[in-house]
């Protein structure tokens, strides 16, 4: 008896071939939309170039912020007004200095004196407000217009500032015993850099007096 071999099995099916979508067409408006888009911004970046090269600069059309004074807030009763003494307390016009008029010179320092008195240098400055002041000593003497105003650790932090009472210009003369005088001379006005101006500085010993 003979025996016939099984048969082959069938091929596994094969999967179908996926068809794929074909993409529709944008529409006809669409990039004739993208370049009026980009027409428009590169004629921007002309204009805006050509405004720069006419001006060289930005601020006509950025405004600068002008920072305007801050006028001295008055005192609350009792308490020292704006300019006045913290050495000679009260409320007459003797207790705070009186302004001159601004100096009109524009140099940095002006250099007095000579011979055995030595060389004596006036510095100016200038403020919109007030000052703090910062010397060695600090227990230095401090003469506004040669009204003696308090010591200089008095007004040597933010919440101590000397506040000019007005408009003008004002010689301020820190002393101490044994040491040579600085003079400075703060004009004070709305045009000033700075709101408060920092005076930093320590004084000379002064020469000993010659034998008689």
């Amino acid at each position: 008896m003979t025996i016939s071999p099984p048969p082959d099995p069938p091929p596994p099916d094969q999967p179908e071939e996926l068809s794929q979508p074909e993409s529709a067409p944008l529409p006809r408006w669409v990039p004739v939309l993208i370049g009026v888009v980009l027409v428009a911004m590169a004629g921007l970046a002309v204009y805006t170039g050509m405004r720069y090269h006419e001006t060289g600069t930005l601020t006509n059309i950025i405004k600068p912020r002008r920072v305007t004074s801050r006028a001295p807030a008055s005192a609350p009763p009792g308490e020292p007004q704006p300019g006045s003494s913290l050495a000679f307390p009260g409320d007459d016009a003797s207790n705070t200095p009186t302004a001159n008029a601004p100096v009109a010179s524009r140099s940095r320092a002006e250099i007095t004196g000579g011979g055995a008195a030595g060389v004596q240098s006036t510095v100016r400055m200038s403020a919109r407000r007030g000052m703090l002041i910062s010397v060695v000593p600090d227990d230095a003497m401090v003469y506004v217009n040669d009204l003696l105003i308090g010591a200089a650790n008095q007004f040597d932090k933010p919440d101590e500032t000397y506040d000019f009472p007005a408009a003008g210009s004002y010689t301020v003369r820190i002393t101490a015993p044994g040491f040579r005088d600085v003079t400075y001379v703060v004009t004070v006005s709305e045009g000033a850099k700075v709101e408060v101006v920092k005076i930093s500085t320590a004084l000379v010993s002064a020469p000993p007096p010659a034998a008689p």
